[in-house]
């Protein structure tokens, strides 16, 4: 069976032997995630990605995926990061380990 994989970036282009969706902001990669069973999600920390003054980040929707996880949904195994950014990167290691990897709730 082929694994579904999403990346989530708003400047990165996949490398052309990587099937997937790809998401340039917050909301197309909530639209995909709540639509499509991902069993793996490449993510950038900044994505440029602003609403009402609030700034919309790959730890945003981290923490929408641990939410997603606690109601019962299905969330991506698999967590690979494409941010430089390296405050962004700890931040959602940190969630990702505490809640979104097997046997964590």
């Amino acid at each position: 069976m082929k694994k579904r994989i999403l990346w989530v970036d708003d400047i990165r282009i996949p490398p052309f032997t990587l099937q997937c969706d790809i998401a340039r902001d917050f909301d197309t990669a909530i639209n995909l995630l709540s639509n499509n069973n991902y069993d793996t999600i490449y993510l950038d920390h900044d994505l440029a990605d602003f609403k009402d003054g609030k700034e919309r980040t790959g730890y945003s929707i981290v923490l929408w995926l641990v939410e997603r996880k606690l109601n019962g949904f299905p969330v991506p195994l698999t967590y690979t990061f494409l941010t430089s950014n390296p405050v962004g990167r700890k931040n959602m290691t940190a969630v990702i380990e505490r809640y979104l990897t097997i046997g964590n709730i």
